[in-house]
């Protein structure tokens, strides 16, 4: 991404978001990989709070904010959106396993698989699943809980990129939640990804999902839908991912140059700031 960015014209720089930096030096802050911010949410959005004052944030910090915790899916189907069926629980409430099937349980914030197990029926997975729901609950995290979708094990996730609002590229993931294994603790989890184009149906879900976030927030520079086929074969929205996402852009040849003009013109209206020595056109990736 970097070497799209210099062929228009523009130095990029990473930076942890957590480290002390004068984000007002910076004609932009476009968010890389702050794979970090779900255990320290509270921190991460004071944070990109003040860098969206400083400087140019994307995404913009309302819709990032939203995006931050698992509930805004329920904004989302609330919309019309066809998204995975989700209850949540809150700290000082009971958790309750579903009744039947099979089933995920995760915090409503994390990302790439953190804290998140797939359990089965049967009193040994319940009491597996209470542990794991409860331990979310003690350290003050809402807890998601929805049925697993189990034609992903043959089908795996597809993500959907989009870049300033336009399909750009997809590519099919493979299923991450093993039966009978514990809840992954790293900084996020590794897929096999393999370039698929998206259906009809698959690209008109993606625009769906774009087309609701557009509307309550304006247009992501960036976003990545991720969907599983439901039940009856048709796309459910798994996750629509515009703070961390890997956009897999090595799996298309046009979409790094596509990213780095739609940052371009997101900041021809802005005055870009000047370090000293002549203007600067430098964004930095956190």
């Amino acid at each position: 991404m970097t070497a799209a960015l210099a062929r228009v014209g523009i130095e990029a720089v990473a930076l942890p978001w957590d480290e002390p930096v004068d984000w007002s030096r910076f004609a932009a802050v476009v968010l890389e990989a702050p794979w970090d911010y779900p255990k320290r949410s509270d921190e991460f959005l004071t944070w990109a709070r003040r860098a969206a004052t400083e400087s140019v944030l994307f995404n913009h910090f309302p819709m990032v904010e939203w995006n931050s915790d698992k509930r805004y899916l329920s904004d989302l189907a609330a919309d019309g959106v066809p998204v995975v069926p989700s209850t949540w629980t809150s700290p000082g409430k009971e958790w309750e396993a579903p009744a039947e099937g099979e089933y995920v349980v995760k915090p409503s914030v994390s990302c790439s698989a953190k804290d998140t197990a797939r359990y089965g029926p049967g009193t040994a997975e319940r009491t597996r699943a209470h542990r794991h729901a409860e331990e979310l609950l003690a350290r003050g995290r809402t807890v998601l809980t929805q049925p697993y979708q189990h034609a992903v094990d043959a089908h795996g996730e597809l993500s959907l990129i989009y870049l300033d609002g336009a399909y750009s590229h997809a590519v099919r993931r493979s299923a991450l939640l093993k039966p009978g294994a514990e809840a992954q603790g790293g900084l996020f989890t590794t897929a096999t990804v393999t370039p698929r184009p998206a259906t009809g149906p698959e690209l008109d879900c993606g625009d769906a999902v774009v087309k609701a976030v557009a509307a309550r927030f304006g247009c992501p520079l960036y976003a990545r839908i991720d969907l599983v086929p439901g039940p009856q074969g048709a796309p459910l929205l798994l996750e629509c991912e515009v703070i961390e996402p890997s956009l897999f852009l090595t799996h298309s040849s046009t979409a790094a140059d596509d990213l780095a003009a739609a940052l371009v013109r997101r900041l021809s209206g802005t005055r870009l700031r000047s370090t000293g020595g002549g203007q600067d056109t430098s964004s930095t990736y956190s």
